[in-house]
Protein backbone atom coordinates (compact mmCIF):
# COMPACT_ATOMS: atom_id res chain seq x y z
CA UNK A 1 0.00 0.00 0.00
CA UNK A 2 1.34 3.42 -0.92
CA UNK A 3 0.94 6.63 1.04
CA UNK A 4 1.80 8.53 -2.12
CA UNK A 5 -0.06 8.75 -5.40
CA UNK A 6 2.18 8.67 -8.38
CA UNK A 7 2.13 9.17 -12.13
CA UNK A 8 5.10 8.34 -14.28
CA UNK A 9 5.76 8.06 -17.98
CA UNK A 10 8.99 6.44 -19.08
CA UNK A 11 11.03 7.56 -22.03
CA UNK A 12 13.94 5.79 -23.68
CA UNK A 13 16.77 6.89 -21.43
CA UNK A 14 18.01 3.65 -19.82
CA UNK A 15 20.79 3.74 -17.28
CA UNK A 16 19.86 7.18 -16.03
CA UNK A 17 19.45 6.14 -12.38
CA UNK A 18 17.74 8.38 -9.79
CA UNK A 19 20.98 10.15 -8.88
CA UNK A 20 21.57 11.39 -12.44
CA UNK A 21 18.53 13.71 -12.49
CA UNK A 22 15.60 14.99 -10.49
CA UNK A 23 12.73 13.76 -12.67
CA UNK A 24 12.57 10.50 -10.73
CA UNK A 25 12.36 12.35 -7.41
CA UNK A 26 9.80 14.49 -5.62
CA UNK A 27 11.34 15.50 -2.29
CA UNK A 28 11.60 12.28 -0.23
CA UNK A 29 9.83 10.05 -2.77
CA UNK A 30 11.74 8.39 -5.64
CA UNK A 31 10.34 6.44 -8.59
CA UNK A 32 12.03 3.48 -10.25
CA UNK A 33 11.12 1.82 -13.56
CA UNK A 34 13.25 -1.07 -14.83
CA UNK A 35 12.65 -3.05 -18.04
CA UNK A 36 14.52 -6.22 -19.04
CA UNK A 37 13.98 -8.77 -21.85
CA UNK A 38 12.71 -12.17 -20.72
CA UNK A 39 14.21 -15.45 -21.88
CA UNK A 40 11.82 -17.68 -23.85
CA UNK A 41 12.84 -20.83 -21.92
CA UNK A 42 15.87 -21.63 -19.76
CA UNK A 43 19.54 -22.42 -19.75
CA UNK A 44 22.22 -23.06 -17.14
CA UNK A 45 24.19 -19.93 -16.34
CA UNK A 46 27.94 -19.72 -15.55
CA UNK A 47 27.06 -19.07 -11.90
CA UNK A 48 25.53 -22.53 -11.67
CA UNK A 49 21.80 -21.84 -11.33
CA UNK A 50 19.12 -22.12 -13.99
CA UNK A 51 17.78 -18.98 -15.65
CA UNK A 52 14.24 -19.98 -16.51
CA UNK A 53 12.17 -18.03 -19.01
CA UNK A 54 8.57 -16.97 -19.39
CA UNK A 55 6.92 -20.27 -18.28
CA UNK A 56 8.84 -20.13 -14.99
CA UNK A 57 7.98 -16.45 -14.50
CA UNK A 58 4.29 -17.19 -15.03
CA UNK A 59 4.50 -19.92 -12.41
CA UNK A 60 6.17 -17.55 -9.91
CA UNK A 61 3.44 -14.94 -10.38
CA UNK A 62 0.72 -17.58 -10.05
CA UNK A 63 2.25 -18.80 -6.78
CA UNK A 64 2.47 -15.21 -5.53
CA UNK A 65 -1.24 -14.67 -6.14
CA UNK A 66 -2.15 -18.00 -4.57
CA UNK A 67 -0.03 -17.39 -1.45
CA UNK A 68 -0.10 -13.61 -0.80
CA UNK A 69 1.36 -14.10 2.68
CA UNK A 70 4.73 -14.77 1.04
CA UNK A 71 4.91 -11.07 0.15
CA UNK A 72 4.91 -10.07 3.81
CA UNK A 73 8.71 -9.68 3.80
CA UNK A 74 8.61 -6.89 1.24
CA UNK A 75 5.74 -5.24 3.13
CA UNK A 76 7.95 -4.99 6.20
CA UNK A 77 10.57 -2.93 4.34
CA UNK A 78 9.20 0.43 5.47
CA UNK A 79 11.18 2.48 2.95
CA UNK A 80 9.25 0.87 0.05
CA UNK A 81 5.92 2.48 -0.86
CA UNK A 82 5.07 -0.27 -3.32
CA UNK A 83 6.73 -2.64 -5.78
CA UNK A 84 5.34 -4.67 -8.66
CA UNK A 85 6.52 -6.73 -11.61
CA UNK A 86 4.63 -6.89 -14.93
CA UNK A 87 5.21 -8.93 -18.08
CA UNK A 88 4.66 -6.84 -21.23
CA UNK A 89 3.80 -8.89 -24.32
CA UNK A 90 2.38 -6.19 -26.56
CA UNK A 91 2.25 -2.41 -26.87
CA UNK A 92 -1.12 -0.61 -27.15
CA UNK A 93 -1.95 1.53 -30.16
CA UNK A 94 -1.71 5.15 -29.06
CA UNK A 95 -1.99 6.65 -32.51
CA UNK A 96 0.11 3.93 -34.12
CA UNK A 97 -0.34 0.25 -35.08
CA UNK A 98 -0.60 -2.15 -32.17
CA UNK A 99 2.62 -4.12 -31.74
CA UNK A 100 3.19 -7.57 -30.26
CA UNK A 101 6.70 -7.88 -28.89
CA UNK A 102 8.86 -10.71 -30.19
CA UNK A 103 10.71 -10.67 -26.85
CA UNK A 104 8.50 -10.16 -23.73
CA UNK A 105 9.68 -7.50 -21.30
CA UNK A 106 9.71 -7.74 -17.52
CA UNK A 107 8.86 -4.32 -16.10
CA UNK A 108 9.54 -3.49 -12.47
CA UNK A 109 7.95 -0.39 -10.89
CA UNK A 110 8.51 0.93 -7.40
CA UNK A 111 8.40 4.05 -5.23
CA UNK A 112 10.72 4.32 -2.26
CA UNK A 113 12.50 6.58 0.23
CA UNK A 114 16.23 6.81 0.84
CA UNK A 115 19.03 6.32 -1.66
CA UNK A 116 19.37 4.01 -4.65
CA UNK A 117 22.17 2.11 -2.89
CA UNK A 118 20.09 1.57 0.26
CA UNK A 119 17.14 0.36 -1.78
CA UNK A 120 19.09 -2.20 -3.83
CA UNK A 121 21.05 -3.33 -0.75
CA UNK A 122 17.74 -4.04 1.00
CA UNK A 123 16.42 -6.07 -1.92
CA UNK A 124 19.66 -8.02 -2.38
CA UNK A 125 20.13 -8.90 1.30
CA UNK A 126 16.53 -9.46 2.40
CA UNK A 127 14.82 -10.73 -0.77
CA UNK A 128 17.73 -12.66 -2.26
CA UNK A 129 15.72 -15.72 -3.35
CA UNK A 130 12.84 -13.63 -4.63
CA UNK A 131 15.12 -11.54 -6.83
CA UNK A 132 16.65 -14.72 -8.27
CA UNK A 133 13.25 -16.30 -8.96
CA UNK A 134 11.97 -13.22 -10.80
CA UNK A 135 14.92 -11.48 -12.47
CA UNK A 136 16.66 -14.78 -13.13
CA UNK A 137 14.33 -15.06 -16.13
CA UNK A 138 15.90 -11.98 -17.78
CA UNK A 139 18.94 -11.75 -20.01
CA UNK A 140 22.08 -10.43 -18.33
CA UNK A 141 20.90 -10.82 -14.73
CA UNK A 142 24.07 -11.33 -12.63
CA UNK A 143 22.32 -12.49 -9.46
CA UNK A 144 21.54 -10.33 -6.40
CA UNK A 145 24.92 -11.04 -4.78
CA UNK A 146 27.50 -9.64 -4.92
CA UNK A 147 25.44 -6.48 -4.96
CA UNK A 148 27.72 -4.29 -7.11
CA UNK A 149 26.97 -6.14 -10.42
CA UNK A 150 23.27 -6.22 -9.44
CA UNK A 151 23.25 -2.42 -9.00
CA UNK A 152 24.98 -2.01 -12.35
CA UNK A 153 22.36 -4.25 -13.97
CA UNK A 154 19.45 -2.30 -12.46
CA UNK A 155 20.99 1.05 -13.34
CA UNK A 156 21.66 -0.11 -16.89
CA UNK A 157 18.03 -1.16 -17.42
CA UNK A 158 16.35 1.74 -15.62
CA UNK A 159 14.28 4.32 -17.46
CA UNK A 160 14.16 7.87 -16.23
CA UNK A 161 10.65 9.22 -15.65
CA UNK A 162 9.34 11.97 -17.88
CA UNK A 163 7.13 13.13 -15.01
CA UNK A 164 6.74 12.08 -11.37
CA UNK A 165 4.23 13.39 -8.83
CA UNK A 166 3.97 12.64 -5.12
CA UNK A 167 0.91 13.64 -3.09
CA UNK A 168 2.98 13.97 0.11
CA UNK A 169 6.56 14.66 -1.04
CA UNK A 170 7.86 15.57 2.43
CA UNK A 171 6.61 12.40 4.11
CA UNK A 172 8.13 8.93 4.13
CA UNK A 173 5.97 5.81 4.25
CA UNK A 174 7.12 5.24 7.86
CA UNK A 175 6.00 8.75 8.85
CA UNK A 176 2.62 8.30 7.16
CA UNK A 177 2.02 4.93 8.82
CA UNK A 178 2.94 6.33 12.24
CA UNK A 179 0.63 9.32 11.76
CA UNK A 180 -2.29 7.03 10.92
CA UNK A 181 -1.57 4.89 13.99
CA UNK A 182 -1.51 7.94 16.28
CA UNK A 183 -4.75 9.24 14.76
CA UNK A 184 -6.53 5.92 15.37
CA UNK A 185 -5.32 5.71 18.98
CA UNK A 186 -6.27 9.35 19.58
CA UNK A 187 -9.82 8.64 18.42
CA UNK A 188 -10.00 5.70 20.83
CA UNK A 189 -8.70 7.89 23.65
CA UNK A 190 -11.31 10.54 22.89
CA UNK A 191 -14.09 7.96 22.98
CA UNK A 192 -12.91 6.50 26.30
CA UNK A 193 -12.46 9.83 28.08
CA UNK A 194 -15.41 11.90 26.95
CA UNK A 195 -17.02 12.10 30.42
CA UNK A 196 -14.38 11.01 32.93
CA UNK A 197 -12.73 12.58 35.95
CA UNK A 198 -9.41 14.45 35.47
CA UNK A 199 -7.49 11.70 37.27
CA UNK A 200 -8.91 9.03 34.96
CA UNK A 201 -8.14 11.16 31.91
CA UNK A 202 -4.55 11.65 33.08
CA UNK A 203 -4.06 7.90 33.47
CA UNK A 204 -5.60 7.19 30.05
CA UNK A 205 -3.47 9.93 28.44
CA UNK A 206 -0.28 8.51 29.93
CA UNK A 207 -1.25 5.07 28.63
CA UNK A 208 -1.85 6.62 25.20
CA UNK A 209 1.57 8.26 25.18
CA UNK A 210 3.24 5.01 26.25
CA UNK A 211 1.52 3.04 23.49
CA UNK A 212 2.26 5.63 20.78
CA UNK A 213 5.68 6.87 21.88
CA UNK A 214 7.56 5.19 19.04
CA UNK A 215 5.22 6.84 16.53
CA UNK A 216 5.53 10.38 17.91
Amino acid sequence: MSANSEHSESQLEPGAGPLDGERNRDARAIAMTVCSPVRPWYRRSPSGWYQRGLPWLSAVFTAGRAFPERSETIRKLSFIHFARWIVIRRLPDHGQPRERLKQPLLMFESNYNGSFDQYIDGFANILTSGMTYIWGTSYGFPGPKPVAPFKKYINGNEFQAAHYYSAYPGVTITMATSALTVEQELEKLSGRTEDVEPEVFAAEYRAFLTKCQRHL
